[in-house]
């Protein structure tokens, strides 16, 4: 038996594939960060509420849904992030409540992603995406604080290390687990850490 047509493209039928993709990514990104990298095709059938052969229907396997999940997540986590709007201390207060409350949100599979040196292809493209993703967003964060501050040309090194370390996952962790605060915490913290790597830069 032949296999069914593809949807066409801004169909009906098309939207409400895209509806059904988008349900089985964001269900298994929330699973894996939550369980870890060793859940199994009957976990995310279950937790997405779709049967293993849809799975299958969308994805190669699970490893690739599994990536396909991490590479959506964090193009959502860009689309949070707040937009500069003319005030820098405004701005910079809510990006960093942005990026630790969603840092707040991940679990073992993600630091399982970053650590691991045992993923398969897949999971180390996810992983290689995700990095490059993370860092092009402090990296825009750092030249619109250097702009903003009036500085010129691109931001100092040690603005953008400042930058990409206090809005990490792991400063995230580090408040949660080792100090045993918020994530409120983290981002105040890192406000306070960018705010003087700004002016120190600017004054140098």
């Amino acid at each position: 038996m032949a296999a069914a047509p593809a949807p066409r493209p801004g169909s009906l039928a098309d939207a409400k594939r895209r509806a059904a993709v988008d349900h089985i990514l964001a269900a298994a990104r929330r699973l894996v960060l939550s369980r870890g990298l060793d859940v199994t095709m009957d976990d995310l059938a279950e937790v997405s509420g779709a049967s293993r052969r849809t799975l299958f229907r969308h994805f190669a396997g699970r490893d690739k849904l599994i990536a396909a999940a991490f590479d959506a997540g964090i193009v959502d986590y860009r689309h949070q992030l707040p937009r500069y709007d003319g005030d820098l201390t405004s701005w910079l207060r809510a990006t960093c409540e942005s990026a630790h409350r969603m840092n707040a949100t991940i679990g073992p599979g993600f630091f399982e992603l970053a650590s691991r040196q045992d993923l398969s292809p897949e999971l180390a493209a996810a992983e290689a995406k995700r990095l490059e993703e993370f860092r092009g967003a402090m990296t825009d964060i750092s030249v619109t604080l250097w702009r903003a501050a009036g500085g010129q040309g691109d931001p100092p090194p040690s603005l953008s290390a400042t930058v990409c370390a206090h809005l990490s996952p792991h400063f995230t962790a580090a408040l949660l687990i080792d100090a045993g605060q918020t994530w409120s915490a983290a981002a105040e913290l890192a406000y306070l850490a960018i705010d003087a790597a700004v002016r120190r830069a600017v004054d140098s």
